[in-house]
């Protein structure tokens, strides 16, 4: 938990994760459990868990795919985990501060700090792992952000205020 929240803080790397099949999991889980509760206030809790496993599903296989293509394959357990890992912390924050804060700021004010920040160690971890440019790094976790986002849409029915 430690070496996640100093990834989040840029101080340090998926590569100071242990490659550990147990900690990929927990990871994966935790990231599912965090993506399914920051959306529990808009959809049922059936679409919230499905909202939160299409995303961890799209985050793994997106980076393994990422890593697969610079040949970097050796790198997708340590770095799989660092996505997933401090998605998941941030996505905690995510539900803490919207939570605390829902009767003072609109919804968007609350999360659009934390997308930034989510977007930053997304391009911290995946210039690390791909030995990309940070602009890079960031580029992909963006892309990945919205492709996420298109294909959890697609597959996902929401509430007409929101689709």
């Amino acid at each position: 938990m430690r070496t996640m929240v100093q990834i989040c803080l840029g101080r340090a790397g998926p590569q100071d994760l242990p490659a550990s099949g147990a900690l990929l999991a927990a990871a994966l889980l935790l990231h599912a459990a965090a993506d399914a509760l920051s959306v529990r206030d808009l959809l049922p809790w059936a679409e919230a868990l499905k909202t939160g496993l299409v995303h961890t599903l799209l985050l793994a296989a997106l980076t393994h795919v990422a890593l697969l293509l610079r040949r970097l394959e050796h790198r997708a357990r340590q770095t799989i985990a660092a996505v997933a890992g401090c998605g998941a912390l941030i996505s905690f924050l995510v539900w803490g501060a919207s939570v605390l804060l829902a009767e003072t700021l609109p919804p968007w004010l609350v999360l659009a700090p934390f997308l930034l920040w989510y977007l930053g160690v997304t391009g911290h971890i995946l210039r690390q792992a791909l030995a990309v440019p940070f602009a890079a790094g960031v580029a992909l976790g963006f892309a990945f952000f919205i492709l996420s986002s298109a294909v959890t849409g697609a597959l996902i029915r929401l509430p007409p205020a929101l689709g």
